[in-house]
Order: C-alpha cells, then sequence, then structure tokens
C-alpha cells in the first residue's frame, strides 16, 4: 500500500491493527530511546501497541521528507519533566510537519498535517469507563438524556473531543478534562468552550472511522476550516513491512 503524499492543506490518518504485528520487526527502525522505552512495558499487547504506533509514524513521516524511517528526527521530551512521553514533533524539516498519535485496545492511529498543530485519539468502546466527574454538568445532562445502552458511546465520544483538542494545543490532561466541553451528539463533533486563551471556534473537531467497536476524533487548529482530512487503513502496510523482515532475516 503506497504511503500518501500530503498536500499542504491537507491532514490524513492512518489506521492500523496491532495486534497482529511481530514487534521484532517493526522496532527494527525505531530510535534506541523508543526501543528502551518499548522495553519497559510489561504488558505484551501495550508494548506491541506502543511499537507499532511509533514504525507507523516513522514510516509514513520519512514518506514526506524523502528520508529513511530510521532517518526521521522525532522529540518526544514532556515539557513538565523532559521524559520522552510527550506530543511528537518532527524536527529537521523544510516545512512543519505536525504530528499525532494515539492507540487504544488493538487499534492505533497516526496523523500527520503540515498546515496547523492537530491532535488525535482513540477509545475502545467496550474498554472505556464512564467517569462522569471528566464531564461538565452540561455534558453530563446530555449523557443522561441518551438511553442507557449508549451512555459508553457517548461517554467515549466526548473523551475522544477532549483529548484530541488537547493533545493539539500540546497541554494534554495538565488541563482539567471537566473544563474542557464539548458536543455529546454523533454529530457535529464541536468543542462548546474552555479554559484556554485559544478561542474554542479556533479548534476544528472531527468524528473519525476506526473501526467497529472504537471511537476517534481529530483536533486541527484550524479557524480558517481550511485543511481537508482523510483516513486510510496502513494494517497491509505494516504487515508487508512484517513479511519482508521475516524473509529478510
Amino acid at each position: 500500500m503506497p504511503i500518501k503524499q500530503l498536500d499542504d492543506d491537507e491532514c490524513h490518518i492512518w489506521w492500523a491493527d496491532a495486534q497482529d504485528f511481530p514487534v521484532e520487526a517493526l522496532r527494527a527502525d525505531l530510535a534506541a530511546t523508543e526501543v528502551i522505552r518499548a522495553s519497559r512495558y510489561r504488558n505484551p499487547a501495550a508494548r506491541r501497541q506502543f511499537v507499532t504506533a511509533c514504525w507507523l509514524l516513522r514510516t509514513t513521516a520519512a514518506r514526506q521528507l524523502g528520508v529513511a524511517p530510521a532517518e526521521v528526527r522525532i522529540d518526544r521530551r514532556c515539557p513538565d519533566c523532559g521524559r520522552p512521553h510527550g506530543k511528537p514533533q518532527i524536527l529537521g524539516t523544510s516545512r512543519p510537519l505536525y504530528a499525532s498519535v494515539s492507540h487504544s485496545g488493538g487499534r492505533v492511529a497516526v496523523a500527520l498535517c503540515p498546515a496547523v498543530p492537530i491532535g488525535v485519539d482513540v477509545e475502545s468502546v467496550r474498554d472505556v469507563p464512564v467517569a462522569e466527574t471528566a464531564l461538565a454538568s452540561a455534558e453530563l445532562a446530555a449523557l443522561r438524556s441518551l438511553p442507557m445502552r449508549e451512555h459508553r458511546a457517548g461517554f467515549a465520544r466526548a473523551w475522544v473531543r477532549k483529548e484530541a483538542a488537547l493533545k493539539a494545543t500540546g497541554h494534554g490532561l495538565r488541563i482539567p478534562p471537566d473544563k474542557v466541553i464539548v458536543s455529546i451528539a454523533e454529530e457535529p463533533a464541536e468543542l462548546l468552550d474552555w479554559p484556554l486563551d485559544l478561542p474554542s471556534r479556533s479548534v476544528r473537531l472531527h468524528t473519525l472511522a476506526p473501526g467497529h467497536g472504537y471511537i476517534g476524533a481529530i483536533a486541527l487548529l484550524d479557524e480558517s476550516r481550511s485543511v481537508r482530512v482523510s483516513e486510510s487503513d496502513a494494517t497491509r502496510l505494516c504487515s508487508s513491512y512484517a513479511e519482508e523482515f521475516t524473509v529478510a532475516a
């Protein structure tokens, strides 16, 4: 599967299912800091998600930069503690290339955009806890107005929209999630209010299609609404790489 070359006014999200990919194959292109961080995951499924996300980010970014995946320079330093678990930043580019990564259950998302800062988030509906304390009073009322069988999906929609918006600015959960107010219904996805100086209208939320059992959203700091959003499945790309690695080995 060819990797899409992004136009200046485009944002693209690649989806992959990490469950079937051997960690040994995909981590061959990772940086030493990524390999070390992967080794600290005690849960094999979580380790596989992390490695797949690192590899997919490197591979898709490499296509945009015209370099090998191992040559992509990524800075993940946390602004608070300096450890490598912050929002990924692609370095050494002739034009901006904003990136965001998320994984939940077996699903991995990597988003790239040359135009504006972005944040992507995905959640497994089955696994997400309905944490009412993460909701503002208006959101909680909207959630309770839904049929009981839709509460988990409704909360997941709210959560991914909040996380995506805070990832786009780089704040993450340093901002209390109940201070970020979003729409609960399936459409339209909208940031209604938050405590940051940036007006909520400057953040465009877009509902994604991560696959059955998952809910996803992307946030773009795009007041002009000029950036196009598209998605594709990268599972075959990962599978092909793993097969080539196995044959070569």
